[in-house]
C-alpha cells in the first residue's frame, strides 16, 4: 500500500514539474553598435551599489549602479540597472569610457539632469544610464 502511495505521490510532483512555467534564459546585455558614434568622453571616479525600489504600493525593489562621473568636464552622478548577474564580475571599474547622449528631456543647457546616455565597457556591452545628480 505504501508504495502505490509514493508511486501517485511521484507522479503528481512530476506533472506538476512538468507542467509549471518553462525557464526562459534572458537575452544578454546590449552591444555597441556598429557605426554608431560614441563620441563624449566619461571620467568614472566612483562607483556604487544601492537597493532601489520604486515607490509604488507594489515597490519593485534592484540593485541600481550610481556613478560618480565627469561629463564634458562637468561632475555628475549617473544612476543605471545591474547589466550583470550576481556571482559574474562587475564590468564597470573607474576609468575612462566613451559615451553617447541618447536622450535630453529638454532643450541643451546647463542642468543634464535625467539626460539619458549609453556608455561603452570594455567588452563593447552598453550600459544605459541617467543623469541623476550635479555637483561642482
Amino acid at each position: 500500500m505504501r508504495s502505490r502511495v509514493a508511486a501517485v505521490l511521484l507522479i503528481v510532483c512530476s506533472v506538476a514539474l512538468v507542467s509549471a512555467q518553462k525557464t526562459r534564459f534572458g537575452q544578454g546585455p546590449p552591444k555597441a553598435k556598429a557605426g554608431v558614434d560614441y563620441a563624449i568622453k566619461v571620467h568614472i571616479s566612483g562607483i556604487h551599489l544601492l537597493p532601489f525600489c520604486s515607490g509604488t504600493a507594489n515597490a519593485s525593489c534592484y540593485t541600481a549602479i550610481y556613478v560618480n562621473a565627469t561629463v564634458n568636464g562637468q561632475k555628475v552622478e549617473l544612476m543605471g540597472s545591474q547589466i550583470w548577474g550576481s556571482g559574474q564580475s562587475i564590468r564597470l571599474v573607474p576609468g575612462d569610457y566613451q559615451a553617447r547622449l541618447l536622450k535630453a528631456p529638454r532643450p541643451a543647457g546647463a542642468n543634464p539632469i535625467d539626460d539619458k546616455y549609453e556608455l561603452v565597457l570594455p567588452d563593447r556591452t552598453v550600459w544605459q544610464c541617467t543623469v541623476t545628480g550635479i555637483s561642482e
